[in-house]
């Protein structure tokens, strides 16, 4: 047996390894970007009852949650011990990832219009 073929026999558990790892580590990026997002609208909230104005808290707190769904629809795809989420399930994962970000941009927007300083003074 030469090198080359006792490398291409141990390169597939290799790559399973890797793989596997990535996936943890994107499950626990998801549920830290949805953690931090969740506290971003416990603050909104808090600011709403300091400055007595409306600041939309319930929604910056609801709308991160397609993160939380892609997390546990990646997390049951690791258990199955799948590479890769299947084409169906990664669609609507990475959808949801992606209008939950998209959501979530919107409501930071909304919330730095609400505490942002107005030019020209008070009116």
């Amino acid at each position: 047996m030469n090198l080359f073929s006792l490398f291409l026999v141990s390169l597939p558990e290799e790559i399973t390894r890797m793989a596997s790892l990535n996936s943890w580590i994107m499950i626990v990026a998801a549920g830290f970007l949805w953690i931090t997002f969740v506290l971003f609208g416990i603050i909104a909230k808090r600011y709403e009852k300091v400055l007595r104005k409306k600041t939309e808290w319930q929604f910056i707190i609801i709308a991160p949650s397609g993160i939380l769904v892609y997390a546990i629809l990646q997390l049951l795809s690791v258990f199955e011990g799948n590479l890769k989420m299947p084409v169906n399930t990664g669609r609507i994962a990475y959808s949801l990832f992606f209008i939950s970000g998209i959501l979530s941009l919107l409501g930071a927007l909304r919330f730095r219009r609400v505490v942002s300083p107005r030019r020209g003074g008070f009116k």
